[in-house]
This record gives C-alpha cells, structure tokens and sequence, in this order.
C-alpha cells in the first residue's frame, strides 16, 4: 500500500513539474493571449507610479483606475500607454479609496489584468482649520479659521454619489481676500434635501494640486411653517424691537392653544427670571426659522412649569439654544446649575409631548424632569440635538415615585457630551421604551455615576451608537472635556442591554453593569479626530466610521 501511494505522489509531481516548465515568460506567438503585466505601484500624496516588465508581444498597456465606494468600483479614468514606455503616474482625486487594474494588448491579443487591493484614503495634510459648517434649504455656511499659510480663492460643491462631474453638476463660488479673512462663505443655488461635497482651493485653477480641505454639508427641506405650525395664533418677533425680557412680561394665560413664537436669530432672551416662572396652560411652539446665522438663545434662571391639572398636547423647541443663566465655570459640584428645562411643580398634569429639535442644551442638573406623582410625560423626543453638560438627575428623570411616570424617550442623530447620566427612570410605571439611535455620546458618564437607572421592566433599544470615555472629577466638581477612570453602565448592575451595531471606546469602562457594545480597539483620543476640541469625527480606520453615531461625525 505504501509502495502504491509513493507511487501515485511521484506521478502528481511529475504532472505539476511539467505544468511549471510550460510556463515561461517568453511570448507564444501561437498564444490567443498575453502573459499578464507584472506590476509595482507606489502612492505618493495624490499620486500614483505605477511600472512594470515588459511583455513581449504587447502593443500598449492599459491602466484602469477605480474609486471604490460604498456602492462598489466606479471607473474613474483610464490611460493608454504605448510599448515604448513601462511606467506612468497618475493624479488621483484627495480623500478617496482606489484600485488600480493593468493590462496589455498586442496584435489582437489581450492580456489578463494585473490589479491592486483597495488602497485606502488618501488624505492631504490640511494646510486650514474648518469649522462647523451649516445649511439650510438651498443655502450652505462653509467656515475655516485663516492662517498666514494659505489663502483660499474658490469653493466647489457636487451633489454627492455624482457618478461624472461636469460643469452641470459643479458649482464654483470665487472667495475673496476680504471673505477669506472673515473666515466664511455662503454658498446659495442648492437643492433642497442634497448632500454635497464642497471642495475649498487656493490658486487660479480648482486642481488636486490647488485642493486644500473638503466639507460635507446637507441641505434641509425647505420649511413651510403654514403647513407644520398653521397661521393662527403665531407670534413673529423677527421684525419687532427686542426686549431680552418679553417673555418674563408675557401674559401665559392669555396665549391661545398652539401659540407658536417665532424667535430672531442671534438674539438671548431671558427666561423665568426671579419670581416670575412661566407655567403652561396650553401646547406651545418656540422656533427659529430656518436660518445660517446664530440660532436664538433662552437663558434659564428657572424652569417651565405646567399649572395645575393642565394636560398640554405638545410643546417644541426648535433651533434653539437652551442654557442655564449661570455659566458652566460657576459650577461647584455635580448639580451644575441646579436647574431644569422642564420642571413641573404641580400635583397632576399632562404633557403628550415635549420636542426638542436642532437644539444645544447645556448646564442643566436635568432637561426634563417630574416630580409629583400625578405627574405624567407621555413622550420625550430629542432629534439632532448637541446636549452638553447635564448634572446628576440625568438627561430626563423622575424622582421615583409611583404613578409619577416619564413614558418614551427618544434620541436620534445627538451629540451628547460631560453629561452624569442619561436616565433616572427607576420605578416600573415611569415609563415604556428608550431609544437611543445616530448617537455619538463622550465624557460619559461622569466617574462613578451611572448613565442608565432605569426599571427592568422599561426597554432600552440602542443601535448605530459610540462612546467615548468617562468624564473626570474632582472631588464632586465636573472635569470638563477631560477623560475619567470609568463610570457605571447600569446603576442596578443587573440590566441586560441587547444593542445593534453600536461600539466603545477601549477606555470606556463600567464598575457596575454593562451596555454589551462592541470594542473599537480604539482609544477615546483615536476614536475621534480631537474630542478635547469637541471635534468627534470617527477614524477613518475605525470598521464602524460609516455607520455609527451622529451623522455629521462619520467618515
């Protein structure tokens, strides 16, 4: 048997030494086909060289370069080279993913591809600082910091997922000496509801050797506040002379069901000053309309109440910021402010829903809290918010009382920053569902406080989120944007989470409980570009840089 199987490995051996010896690098002229390009490349800034042997039979050599996405190879360009050379080098668009397929072709002949992996980004060292960008329907506020490097002459905006650029699809807006100083560019002539890539150049021409920064920027729907909020019952305060003071002088009980405010941009009121607290008897609307300068601000010295036995359907904060009176550096311990957004003293009342939309909220001890026992939120949304710095009763919370009960509560699309806890929803009738989705959360919890207190009976659906680490104490004084030894996932320890596509940071540690999120294999300074900075845009290395947290911070 042994004899027999020595036998049949020689025969093998045989027949794979003769396979080896009939190839050769020497052209067949009787082939049908051309020994395949061997080929070396080498990328350099946005520059590929690519050489590669002769083959001999070969005519021209073909090089097809493709941008990989997320829809998969799009051809980009292809250059003919002639036999008389064997090596070319290419220009390559800033910040994309390529792959690169060579071949050749002689006499009718065709060889089979020599090709590449996919290369990864190419990034420009940037030469300028960007800021937030911002837009509106068909408007957009591209912003940098200027510096004595570079000078910035043009921006360039195409709608995103544009297979072939054209003079169609690319707009080109001139930036002037005085505009580049000033730090910011309204570019205008968008399409409601499109993404688009602007490109900001220095130098005459817009090339990749001009190309400096690029910012992503989607415009909003255009808003029709007729159809969201109707024509009864609005209050315009755009074209009035502001009073910082109007709504502490404001007659609450004489305002109609559905009294929509409609704010100026870059304006502060001050709201609830002293003795004076304003208590809803009906739905109301504060909104900023659509707009690319500062959002209005309400500066809290006391929290909305709700009067007695009221049962308001909704009440909506839109585009506006939400700050406390006291600054965040005369905090002294983990209450912060010590103050709320919402806080009902009543013994019963009902609120179907609070909204709060395109919101910065910061230096609250809560946003929204109830504390009676008649006391009853049926709902809680907060839609691309940036929540900043909110104490010890969390985000939204109840005080734990029975029948006192805070029914659903959603994020989406947030930024959520140096904050002690998300939700104290502790008891088994506070409550239904918590969902948290787009969310970028960092600095939380604060040491040693929990992020979640909720009742086991209350679902918390988390999907498509990242965490960065804890935030750092002194004693009992808030660290701001300075990274902790860990907080506590779970205050009960016993909570059995179950989320989707959602990831930590490797320095995001719990002492009690678990959020059941995947490792990033990243460090909270890795994970984001500078969070230090409040700047939480995901490494490009990171798996999940496409599709997790809010929006705007993803690769």
């Amino acid at each position: 048997m042994n004899l027999m199987k020595l036998m049949a490995v020689g025969l093998l051996l045989s027949c794979f030494s003769a396979l080896l010896t009939g190839c050769s690098d020497n052209d067949d002229s009787s082939s049908k086909v051309l020994l395949r390009p061997v080929a070396t490349m080498e990328v350099v800034q946005n520059k590929a060289y690519l050489s590669w042997k002769t083959v001999e039979g070969a005519t021209e050599y073909v090089i097809e370069v493709y941008k990989v996405t997320d829809k998969g190879e799009e051809l980009y360009k292809t250059e003919i080279v002639p036999v008389s050379q064997s090596s070319c080098v290419i220009d390559l668009d800033w910040e994309e993913n390529y792959k690169f397929k060579v071949k050749c072709i002689g006499d009718g002949r065709l060889s089979g591809y020599w090709e590449t992996e996919v290369t990864g980004i190419l990034y420009r060292p940037l030469s300028i600082e960007l800021k937030e960008s911002r837009a509106i329907d068909t408007k957009a506020l591209v912003a940098w910091i200027p510096n004595d490097t570079v000078v910035i002459t043009a921006l360039t905006a195409v709608p995103m997922g544009t297979e072939e650029v054209s003079t169609q699809t690319m707009k080109v807006y001139p930036v002037s000496a005085e505009e580049y100083l000033s730090g910011s560019k309204v570019i205008d002539g968008l399409s409601p509801e499109t993404a688009y890539r602007v490109s900001l150049y220095s130098g005459e021409e817009q090339t990749s050797d001009t190309y400096q920064a690029r910012v992503e920027v989607k415009t909003e729907a255009t808003e029709n506040l007729d159809a969201d909020y109707g024509t009864a019952n609005r209050v315009d305060l755009r074209n009035e002379a502001f009073d910082p003071d109007y709504f502490n002088k404001l007659d609450w009980n004489s305002l109609e069901e559905g009294t929509t405010f409609l704010l100026p941009a870059g304006k502060t009121f001050v709201v609830n000053s002293g003795e004076v607290v304003a208590e809803f008897a009906h739905s109301v609307n504060f909104v900023t309309p659509q707009t690319l300068e500062d959002y209005c601000t309400f500066s809290f010295e006391n929290a909305f109440r709700v009067v007695e036995g009221g049962a308001i359907d909704k009440v909506t904060f839109k585009r506006i910021n939400l700050k406390a009176s006291k600054s965040l550096d005369e905090a002294t311990n983990n209450s912060l402010s010590g103050k709320q957004v919402i806080c009902p003293e009543t013994t019963n009342f009902l609120i179907n829903k609070i909204d709060f939309s395109n919101c910065y909220i910061e230096n609250f001890r809560a946003i929204v809290r109830s504390k009676s026992t008649g006391g009853n939120v049926e709902a809680i949304s907060f839609q691309e918010c940036t929540i900043n710095a909110i104490g010890n009763q969390g985000i939204v919370s109840t005080d734990g009382k029975k029948g006192n009960y805070i029914n659903n509560v959603s994020f989406d699309n947030c930024t959520i920053t140096n904050i002690c806890g998300i939700a104290d929803l502790r008891n088994s009738d506070s409550g239904k569902n918590i969902s948290i989705t787009n969310t970028t959360f960092c600095y939380a919890p604060m040491e040693n406080s929990f992020l979640f207190r909720v009742d086991a009976s209350i679902a918390v659906n988390i999907e498509n989120c990242v965490f960065g680490g804890s935030m750092k104490v002194n004693g009992n004084l808030p660290m701001f944007n300075e990274l902790g030894s860990g907080g506590q996932d779970d205050y009960t320890g016993t909570y059995r989470f179950s989320p989707v596509n959602s990831f930590q940071s490797n320095d995001h540690s719990s002492s009690k409980g678990s959020l059941g999120l995947v490792d990033s294999k990243m460090s909270t300074i890795s994970l984001f570009t500078d969070p230090g900075n409040n700047n939480f845009k995901l490494n490009e290395l990171f798996s999940g840089c496409s599709s997790v947290g809010a929006l705007k911070w993803r690769q």
